[in-house]
């Protein structure tokens, strides 16, 4: 499948636009000199929880926008692996963030890790949605 280069330039739109609370962070905590404080914060979950959900979005709509037969049990499949793999678990990483005074450094790592599997979700499934939807019908 040959992928078109304002196909990403779109992706890539949405990700800066979702990605903004964190840039806004970055620059807040380089100002005011605390840059480790950047990791310890919700955003990074709150992010990957949108991410995931443009993904499976992205993704639903352009196959239901597609003239291709797709067979409904892998896009099934697809999309519970994208909401129990990466949506269920941001939800939680980001509850237990609000949630609990104790702070530990594995939920802030696994926010990030969870952040950064949003994004390649977001490039992977949300361009091949991205892709059906800009098809010629």
């Amino acid at each position: 499948m040959k992928v078109k280069n304002s196909l990403y330039y779109v992706l890539l739109s949405e990700l800066l636009f979702t990605i903004l609370p964190i840039i806004i962070l970055i620059i807040y905590r380089c100002y005011d000199e605390q840059k480790i404080l950047i990791f310890y914060n919700t955003e990074w979950a709150a992010c990957a929880i949108i991410l995931f959900g443009q993904s499976i979005v992205k993704f639903s709509s352009g196959i239901s926008n597609s003239n291709k037969k797709f067979s409904w049990q892998l896009v099934s499949l697809i999309i519970s692996i994208i909401i129990i793999m990466g949506l269920i678990p941001s939800i939680l990483v980001l509850v237990i963030n609000i949630g609990t005074a104790e702070k530990t450094m594995g939920i802030y790592l696994f926010q990030l890790i969870l952040f950064a599997l949003s994004i390649i979700c977001f490039f992977i499934i949300g361009a091949i949605g991205q892709y059906l939807l800009d098809e010629e019908k």
